[in-house]
C-alpha cells in the first residue's frame, strides 16, 4: 500500500529532489526513475554517481549543506516567477 502510493506521487510529480542517496536499494530508488519516465524534472544531490544520473535534468555533487539551499531558492524562485 505504502510503495503503490509512493509510485502514484511519483507519476504525478512535477519535480522529484532525490538528496544524499546512492539510488541504489529498490524498490524506493525506483521512484526517481518513475517520476523522470513520467515527465517529473529529476533532481539529484549527492556525492557520488548514480544509476539515474542520466536520466536527471540537473544532477549536484556539491555538499548537500550548500547545494540544497542553493537548490531550494532556485526553486523558490522559478514557483514564483509561474514557470
Amino acid at each position: 500500500m505504502v510503495l503503490a502510493d509512493a509510485m502514484s506521487i511519483a507519476k504525478a510529480s512535477q519535480l522529484f529532489v532525490a538528496v544524499g542517496t546512492s539510488l541504489r536499494v529498490q524498490p524506493a530508488a525506483s521512484l526517481a526513475g518513475i517520476a523522470a519516465e513520467h515527465g517529473a524534472r529529476l533532481v539529484i544531490v549527492n556525492a557520488e554517481p548514480t544509476p539515474y544520473d542520466d536520466l536527471a535534468d540537473e544532477v549536484v555533487r556539491e555538499p548537500i549543506g550548500s547545494a540544497l539551499p542553493a537548490l531550494l531558492d532556485g526553486i523558490a524562485q522559478e514557483a514564483g516567477a509561474g514557470r
